[in-house]
């Protein structure tokens, strides 16, 4: 019960810390009629001909259904720091999905229209599309590059659980995987064993795994400039598109 408290009093903190970072609320319908409701940061000066990263940010459990959907990651708090605006401009979305919903089916599918969609829309740059997550979140940014393994220029799932068995289809992306070695909720041998996973099928996953930390590794994984830094220095190449057999 302690533990709940701790966790609810971090996702406060969030909240408070995200109120003047300027992120704009607004939501997507996508082709099947799904809303997904998001908030967006964009850089703080967007220079004519220049186009910018995108980092998709996907929140956990707790922040289902929550309403300061800006504050329900902690990547948004980190990013959304003035300096680290400054050193790296790019644009920001924080979607939601309501209270008995995951980042799967419809949610994830709309999800994949919006990122979709947004090069129509802002100084997107195709080639530098990132997503991140944690715990469920984590999960989630799984799912996305599954989903669409030639959309994402690389991914940082912090603490969360991916279909191992599918491993081989994102071998392809940089991937840096974040996990606590104490967590509880979601057993730290789910990174373990993806690592695993994606080097014995050719991929070069970064693994970093916090000795005594507990559930909450994306406080030291997103405070972790050398996170950000590797993240937007990753390009995709465009390849010979593959295949997805995730619905």
């Amino acid at each position: 019960m302690k533990y709940l408290y701790v966790l609810f009093g971090l996702n406060l903190c969030w909240i408070a810390n995200t109120k003047a970072q300027g992120f704009a609320k607004t939501e997507f319908k996508d082709s099947t009629g799904t809303v997904l409701r998001y908030a967006i940061l964009k850089p703080a000066a967007i220079k004519p001909d220049t186009k910018y990263p995108l980092v998709v940010s996907l929140h956990g459990s707790g922040g289902r259904g929550n309403q300061n959907w800006q504050g329900n990651c902690a990547a948004n708090i980190a990013l959304g720091k003035p300096e680290r605006r400054q050193k790296y401009p790019c644009y920001i979305i924080a979607p939601t999905v309501g209270r008995n919903e995951r980042w799967s089916g419809a949610p994830l599918t709309a999800l994949i229209e919006l990122v979709k969609s947004l090069p129509k829309e802002h100084p997107v740059d195709r080639t530098r599309i990132y997503v991140t997550g944690q715990s469920m979140g984590g999960a989630g940014t799984y799912a996305a590059i599954l989903k669409e393994p030639d959309l994402f220029a690389a991914a940082a799932p912090v603490c969360g659980r991916g279909q191992i068995e599918l491993a081989k289809q994102i071998v392809h992306l940089p991937i840096w995987i974040f996990h606590g070695e104490k967590d509880s909720v979601v057993p730290t041998r789910c990174s373990r064993e993806m690592v695993e996973a994606l080097k014995n099928a050719g991929g070069k996953p970064i693994y970093t795994e916090y000795p005594n930390v507990r559930h909450n590794s994306w406080t030291r994984a997103y405070g972790d400039d050398g996170l950000w830094a590797w993240l937007f220095a990753q390009k995709r190449q465009f390849a010979e598109k593959k295949k997805s057999t995730v619905p």
